[in-house]
């Protein structure tokens, strides 16, 4: 699932232990790439989270995996690979329910 929160353009939600784009993702991810195309001084901060269950390393490692993937993502688009960084948060563990913690952020500066 899709969503925009009011402190990121775009936010993800991950199945459990995986790191696949989600179904939704395109409608996301374009309304970001759109922004960036009409504004070529923005950058991409893209921060991955993961919920609670597991293994805590094998978690952080996951969180990063799906950070990843949406920075190829928007990279693979024709974004400049110096507009898309991606930003480790201080906590990796996400807040709120498990489905989402399993997240992924995309700011904008």
């Amino acid at each position: 699932m899709a969503d925009t929160q009011p402190d990121s353009l775009a936010t993800l939600y991950f199945e459990s232990g995986s790191a696949a784009l989600p179904a939704e993702f395109e409608t996301a991810l374009s309304n970001v790439y759109h922004r960036m195309q009409r504004d070529p001084a923005l950058k991409a901060r893209v921060s991955g989270f993961h919920d609670r269950s597991g293994d805590p390393a094998a978690n952080a490692e996951l969180a990063k995996q799906r950070a990843s993937v949406v920075k190829d993502w928007l990279i693979a688009q024709g974004l400049s690979a110096d507009r898309v960084s991606m930003d480790k948060p201080v906590e990796t563990e996400g807040d709120g329910t498990a489905k989402e913690a399993r997240r992924v952020e995309v700011r904008l500066d």
